[in-house]
C-alpha cells in the first residue's frame, strides 16, 4: 500500500506537468500551472506526512513486538527503555506526553489511560491539516470552472461582425476562448478525482494501520481501561472477600457453601460473606459519601459537587462501590443505602448554612429502582423541611436507564420534584437522543454528557460539536462529566459547555477536603 500511496503522488506530479505542457495557450497554461502547485504543496503539507504516519505505525507496531520479547519484570518498563518508538517525529513527540501521564497514573494508583487519549483521529487530522486538504479537491475544480468563465468571457468578447475579416477574427477568437474553456475544466477534474482518491486512500491506510498499532498495543503492552477497570474490581472484591473471611465472625453469620472455586461476582459465597459486614456498616455509620466538584468552565470555580457512595469498613478502610453496590442491588438494600446518603447530604447543607460556608447544590443520584419502590417526591419534600434547606441547594440526578424502563411513572415522578423547587438531571447520557425520542422522554432541566461513554462510540470530536448543535435545537441544555484532559476542556467551550466535572479537575474527595476547596475559593475571593 506505502508503494501505491508513493505512486499516485508521483503520477499526479509528472501527470501536473505534462498537462501544464500541453495547454493549448498562455491562460491555460497559468491556471493549469496554478491547480498544479496547489496539489503539489498539498502533497508536501498533507500527503507526504500521512504517509510518514502509516509508516510509523508499522514500526511502532514492531517496537510493540521487541518490548513484549524483552527479558524485563514488566513489559512497560522496556517500551519505556525504547527511545524512539515510532521513529517519527509528531507521534514520538505525542508518545512521549502518553508515557509520561501513564508513569504519573501507575505512581498514583490510578487506571492507565487508552493510547488513543494521545494518538487519534483527532490528533492526525489536526498535524497533516485535515480541514483543508478535504477541500482542496473543490479548490481546483473551482480554478478549472474559473478558467472556463474566463475562456468562455474572452471568448464572447471578442466576437464583432463589422466586416467579413472582422467576422472571421471573431470566429477564431471565441474558438479560441472555447478551447481554453473546455480544457480548464477538464484538467480541473482529473486534478480534483485523481486527488481526492489519492488523499482518501493514503488517508484510510493510514487510519488502519493506527487501528493495527491499538489493538497490538493494548494486546501486549496495556489493556484499554475499561479491561484494566474490570480487572481491578475483580481483584477487589477477592482480596476483600479474602481478608473479611478471616474476621471473626458475628453471632450468626456462616461461611457454609462460602466460596472456595466460586466465580467472582455477586456468587451466593460473596454475599453470605459481604451482607452481614454492609448491614454493621450501615448500623455503624461506615458509609459515607465523597464530593466530585463540579465546576464552571470559563471562571473553574466550584459551582456544585456529586455525592458519591463510599463504604469505610471499620478494618478494611475504603472499599470501592464497585464491591457492594452489586450485592446490596441484588438484595433490595440498595434503596435502604441511597435513603441514608441523601439524608446525610441534607443534614450536611444544613450544616454549611450553620457554619457560614458558602452552600453549593449538592447533587444525589437517584436510580430506576428507587422511582418503582419508593415515593422520591415525598421523602425528598421532607427532607428539605426537615433540615430547612432550600429545594435549589439538592439536585436529583436521576439514571438515564430509569427514562427508558420506567417512562411513565418517572414522569410524574420528575414533575412534582421540579414543581417542588428542586433541578432535575439526567444522569449518564450518551448522546442518544433518539432513544429518548429527542428529549420528549424527559423534562429534566440538565442533561448529564458522559464523555467516557460518548468519546468511546465518537472517536471523532467534531460529534462532540454535533451533540451540542442538536442539544440548542431541541432546546436542551448539557454538561459534562468524565473531563480528563484539558484539550476536552477546550473543545467543551467551544460548543458553549459551561459546567463539568472529571479527574482533570480532581478526583471525588472526602467531605473535609471539599469544603477546604470551597474555604480555599472564599479566602482567595476576600484577597481580591
Amino acid at each position: 500500500m506505502k508503494r501505491i500511496a508513493y505512486l499516485s503522488v508521483i503520477l499526479i506530479v509528472i501527470g501536473g506537468v505534462m498537462l501544464v505542457g500541453l495547454s493549448p495557450d498562455t491562460l491555460s497554461m497559468v491556471i493549469t500551472g496554478l491547480m498544479w502547485g496547489i496539489s503539489c504543496v498539498s502533497i508536501v503539507v498533507g500527503i507526504v506526512p500521512l504517509i510518514s504516519f502509516s509508516g510509523a505505525f508499522q514500526t511502532g507496531v514492531e517496537s510493540v513486538f521487541r518490548a513484549s520479547e524483552a527479558q524485563t519484570d514488566s513489559v512497560w518498563i522496556a517500551v519505556q527503555q525504547i527511545d524512539s518508538f515510532f521513529r517519527q517525529r509528531i507521534l514520538d513527540s505525542l508518545f512521549e506526553d502518553y508515557k509520561y501521564k501513564v508513569n504519573r497514573q501507575r505512581e498514583s494508583g490510578q487506571i492507565m489511560s487508552d493510547v488513543e487519549a494521545y494518538i487519534n483521529e483527532d490528533t492526525l487530522a489536526l498535524r497533516n491539516w485535515n480541514s483543508i486538504m478535504i477541500q482542496i479537491p473543490g479548490t481546483l475544480t473551482g480554478l478549472g470552472i474559473l478558467g472556463t468563465f474566463i475562456g468562455l468571457a474572452i471568448g464572447i468578447g471578442g466576437v464583432g461582425f463589422s466586416s467579413i475579416e472582422a467576422a472571421l477574427s471573431s470566429v477564431q477568437v471565441l474558438l479560441s476562448g472555447i478551447e481554453v474553456a473546455f480544457y480548464t475544466s477538464i484538467v480541473g477534474v482529473i486534478f480534483s478525482i485523481v486527488f481526492n482518491i489519492t488523499y482518501r486512500m493514503i488517508w484510510n491506510m493510514t487510519l488502519r494501520e493506527m487501528g493495527m498499532f491499538q489493538e497490538e498495543f493494548h494486546k501486549h503492552i496495556l489493556p484499554p481501561a475499561e479491561e484494566q477497570q474490570r480487572y481491578r474490581e475483580r481483584r477487589e472484591l477477592q482480596q476483600i472477600i479474602e481478608r473479611l473471611d478471616r474476621i471473626p465472625k458475628n453471632a450468626g453469620f456462616s461461611l457454609s457453601n462460602g466460596g472456595e472455586g466460586q466465580a467472582l461476582g455477586v456468587s451466593a459465597g460473596n454475599e453470605q460473606i459481604l451482607m452481614p459486614q454492609i448491614l454493621q456498616g450501615l448500623k455503624e455509620g461506615e458509609f459515607i459519601f465523597y464530593l466530585q466538584p463540579q465546576y464552571d468552565l470559563n471562571t473553574r470555580r466550584i459551582i456544585g459537587a456529586e455525592a458519591l457512595v463510599r463504604w469505610n469498613h471499620g478494618k478494611l478502610g475504603l472499599v470501592s462501590p464497585a464491591v457492594f453496590i452489586p450485592v446490596l442491588e441484588k438484595n433490595g438494600y440498595i434503596t435502604k443505602l441511597d435513603q441514608y446518603i441523601w439524608e446525610q447530604v441534607c443534614k450536611t447543607i444544613r450544616r454549611w448554612i450553620d457554619t457560614g460556608v458558602r452552600p453549593v447544590p449538592i447533587s444525589v443520584n437517584v436510580s430506576k429502582t428507587d422511582i418503582l419502590a419508593l415515593d422520591v417526591v415525598q421523602f425528598f419534600t421532607e427532607m428539605v423541611k426537615k433540615y430547612r434547606i432550600p429545594p435549589r441547594n439538592l439536585d436529583i440526578e436521576i439514571a438515564k436507564n430509569a427514562y427508558i424502563q420506567t417512562h411513565g411513572a418517572l414522569l410524574e415522578v420528575e414533575n412534582h420534584l421540579q414543581q417542588s423547587g428542586f433541578r432535575i438531571i439526567m444522569d449518564g447520557f450518551d448522546g442518544d437522543f433518539f432513544s429518548l425520542n429527542n428529549g420528549d422522554d424527559t423534562n429534566a432541566d440538565v442533561w448529564k454528557l458522559d464523555l467516557r461513554f460518548f468519546l468511546k462510540k465518537n472517536q471523532n470530536a467534531d460529534a462532540l460539536y454535533g451533540a451540542f448543535d442538536q442539544a440548542r435545537k431541541l432546546h436542551l441544555s448539557l454538561i459534562a462529566e468524565g473531563i480528563e484532559n484539558m484539550e476536552q476542556v477546550s473543545v467543551l467551550k467551544k460548543c458553549g459547555c459551561t459546567e463539568g466535572q472529571g479527574y482533570y479537575f480532581t478526583r471525588p474527595v472526602p467531605l473535609n477536603e471539599f469544603e477546604d476547596l470551597l474555604n480555599g475559593e472564599m479566602d482567595a475571593k476576600k484577597e481580591r
